[in-house]
């Protein structure tokens, strides 16, 4: 058999390690030594870090934080004294605000009529605040720039004959002001829609009824807890289990009505039964309304627990401050309770009345299957 001829010689002959790999053979010992050194000092240059980055490096650039242009804006961290300059200056821009857009709203008045000697400019025309519109509208922000201008101007020099803050050392800034008059806006915008729009006055309206409400019942719940100690000495049972929030008596100052006559009435009838004199005619009187689920051992036990606790104010030496009389007028509500519930606290009555027969409600009450020790044994 016969081999084609190679077009192009083979290549060299290449050996085993490469020459330049090699240590030349003319090298001295210190000539190594001094390379060896120079790797030495490269490497450890790679480990050191850079001190010095290129001015067109970003990775290693730090970012400069730019200050925020408020001072007073928010309240917290604030000294006494720049508390004390904030409540001012938001005031002084209330009052301009009211200068301006002629409003006289009696709360915003009575709370501010210490400004009326702080202006000294010349009566302004009436701009109007577009309530319809957000509060960096053109419109709004007209005034709002406005009544900044005239605080900047009286307030941002305490060497000013206009300067009338409490304390000349605290700085405040000009955004600042923008702030509080666009809270003030926006206050007073929640104001308008109420005003314009039934619905949203009855939501508020109930919606603080709920708050007051929750808060009289935690208040009413703790008050409780404390009369626990003594309770338990006495009886040899802890009835903390009942006291749940929701559980609580409702404490109304008056009727949810649009009635005025109603109310009215109902508010002599408060008055006539706390007894008040005639200087204490228009001091509060709640009526105490209670769940109408509740059996009569659970009322007996709540009754107690506010009985030990009026006993224990009455035994202080030291005044205490006199709280609002609560009137039990006989009235109740018919609120299912919330969450489970033991036996004995239900009046059979009452569920007979309000929940048998109703697979809706029967499904929403849910029980323990025993009543805890020593309790449910009173017929």
């Amino acid at each position: 058999m016969q081999f084609p001829t190679p077009t192009q010689p083979p290549p060299p002959f290449s050996p085993v390690i490469d020459p330049n790999l090699m240590p030349p053979q003319d090298r001295t010992t210190n000539e190594r030594i001094h390379a060896l050194e120079r790797e030495v000092e490269h490497l450890k240059a790679q480990k050191r870090p850079n001190t010095a980055p290129d001015e067109g490096s970003s990775k290693h650039r730090k970012k400069s934080k730019k200050p925020s242009p408020y001072i007073l804006r928010l309240i917290n961290g604030l000294s006494s004294k720049q508390i004390e300059v904030r409540k001012s200056l938001m005031r002084k821009i209330k009052y301009e605000l009211r200068q301006l857009t002629g409003r006289t709203d009696k709360e915003d008045t009575d709370n501010d009529s210490d400004n009326s000697d702080t202006s000294f400019h010349s009566p302004r025309p009436h701009l109007a605040f577009d309530f319809r519109a957000n509060v960096d509208d053109s419109v709004n922000e007209k005034v709002i720039d406005r009544a900044v201008h005239f605080v900047w101007t009286e307030q941002q020099d305490p060497k000013s004959k206009t300067f009338s803050l409490p304390h000349p050392d605290v700085q405040f800034t000009r955004e600042d002001l923008h702030e509080f008059a666009k809270t003030t806006f926006r206050s007073w915008k929640r104001n308008y829609r109420e005003e314009s729009n039934p619905e949203v006055a009855k939501k508020k309206a109930a919606s603080g009824s709920k708050v007051r409400q929750d808060m009289r019942k935690k208040e009413l719940k703790a008050n409780r807890l404390k009369a626990i100690p003594q309770y338990r000495k006495m009886h040899k049972r802890n009835p903390v289990f009942i006291l749940e929030t929701d559980w609580m008596s409702d404490e109304i100052s008056g009727p949810d009505t649009e009635d005025e006559e109603e109310k009215r009435s109902h508010r002599r009838r408060l008055v006539q039964a706390a007894r008040l004199g005639s200087h204490q005619q228009d001091d509060p009187v709640w009526e105490k309304i209670r769940p109408a689920f509740q059996a009569n051992e659970l009322i007996d036990i709540k009754d107690e627990l506010d009985r030990i606790n009026a006993a224990k104010k009455k035994a202080k030496k030291k005044q205490v401050r006199a709280s609002v009389p609560r009137i039990n007028l006989g009235n109740t509500h018919n609120r299912p309770p919330t969450g489970k519930i033991w036996p004995f606290m239900v009046s059979q009555d009452w569920y007979d009345t309000h929940i048998e027969g109703n697979a809706e409600l029967e499904d929403e009450m849910e029980f323990y299957t025993n009543d805890p020790t020593g309790f449910g044994e009173v017929s």
